[in-house]
């Protein structure tokens, strides 16, 4: 996940240390330095670098299979596909390869192509059906199986999958028993995690985001000051942060509504690492929103204790977990997997998408298609290299003068 606070209290490594690019063309920069990636000999160097033990044959094999995936999810990616569903099709199967390209690059991983081409002969390890009563999106649901390449991937990046994953597709919804139902995730469910498409959500699904974003809540100062007065009333010291008793401290988490219909119960009712979530109000601005409490050692940050996600398309936000999932990337997986399926199997549901009464998802999906070709680069890179990669304009806040 693209995470803020990427900071540790262990020695920095190569990897700690964010790779910075500079350029007036910010995004052209990022493509650019994907497309190095298609150099054996460049993916051999970063191989080498992540797993400095490894065999020099073995470096050499690896650099050629990550930069023969990312040439071919390129191909797909950069394609100039005109049409909508040609263009969902690409999307889809570049990250499949990105995938690919992860899983070889990862010093964690002994998986070269022909072990993960085991895996992609089993199938993509996902399937969709859609559920009577509801309106598509909501009405179109993504499982995984017990088997093919999504599996094996979330496996590959720890997560078990096991206890949510059905061994073949059903041919109809009755098929499927309560409990199987309810490991099922809506396409609805999956854009409405999509940090990028928070303000759209409502608009386009008429309902709640399931992403939020979040930020150091004020109340933190206010609670340090009274701190500060009570350490000086016993010391007669003045301490910027006096410390507090135990091995814990909270830290307020403020989560804003960006004008949508918020409610502390809907919040609450997830379970997330933010408790207690109540309503606030901007001293200044007197505008509304939310704060909750976060739990977490001393000696840390708050972000370095909660997944956070942020781009140049969104402010920091937090994703309510499903199957234990909330990695952006995989979730933009699944998207593309279950819109793909409509694409190429359900030529009504497609027609009704671009010229029928469902032209307001067609402008959703439009609009997320492009979130995906303006961040998805920069998590591939990540991804594959092990590093953070800050992209900036000259002149900006992180960028040279």
């Amino acid at each position: 996940m693209t995470t803020l606070g990427s900071m540790s209290d262990e020695e920095p490594t190569e990897d700690s240390y964010p790779e910075q690019l500079v350029a007036e063309d910010v995004l052209e920069a990022v493509w650019l330095r994907l497309r190095r990636l298609t150099s054996p000999t460049l993916c051999g160097r970063i191989i080498a670098a992540r797993a400095p033990d490894l065999k020099p044959d073995l470096v050499m094999q690896k650099g050629q299979e990550v930069a023969s995936s990312v040439r071919s999810a390129l191909g797909y990616w950069r394609s100039e596909a005109a049409s909508l569903n040609a263009r969902v099709l690409t999307r889809y199967y570049a990250l499949l390869q990105i995938s690919i390209a992860e899983q070889v690059a990862s010093p964690a991983s002994t998986s070269d192509l022909r072990e993960i081409q085991s895996h992609t002969e089993g199938g993509h390890g996902l399937w969709a059906i859609e559920a009577p009563g509801q309106e598509f999106p909501a009405s179109y649901m993504v499982a995984c199986r017990s088997r093919g390449h999504f599996y094996e991937y979330c496996r590959f990046k720890g997560i078990d999958l096991t206890a949510f994953a059905s061994k073949a597709r059903p041919d109809t919804w009755d098929e499927l028993s309560d409990d199987a139902r309810r490991r099922l995730i809506s396409l609805a469910d999956l854009f409405r995690r999509i940090p990028e498409l928070q303000l759209l959500i409502e608009e386009t699904l008429g309902t709640q985001p399931l992403s939020f974003r979040v930020g150091y809540a004020h109340q933190n100062m206010v609670e340090r000051s009274k701190r500060q007065q009570e350490h000086v009333k016993k010391t007669g010291q003045l301490l910027f942060d006096p410390p507090v008793p135990g091995p814990d401290v909270v830290s307020y988490i403020a989560i804003f509504p960006q004008g949508q219909k918020l409610t502390t119960e809907y919040l609450n009712s997830f379970g997330l690492p933010i408790k207690n979530i109540r309503p606030a109000e901007d001293t200044t601005t007197k505008w509304p929103y939310l704060v909750g409490d976060l739990t977490h050692p001393k000696g840390k940050y708050w972000w370095q204790c909660i997944d956070t996600y942020k781009s140049g398309y969104c402010g920091t936000s937090i994703i309510v977990p499903f199957l234990e999932i909330t990695d952006p990337f995989i979730i933009h997986f699944m998207t593309l997997y279950a819109l793909s399926i409509v694409v190429r199997y359900l030529p009504l549901l497609w027609h009704e998408i671009e010229d029928g009464n469902l032209d307001h998802i067609r402008a959703l999906i439009e609009h997320y298609l492009v979130i995906v070709d303006n961040v998805l680069p920069q998590i591939a890179i990540r991804r594959i290299t092990g590093r953070q990669l800050i992209a900036v304009r000259p002149g900006s806040l992180h960028g040279p003068a």
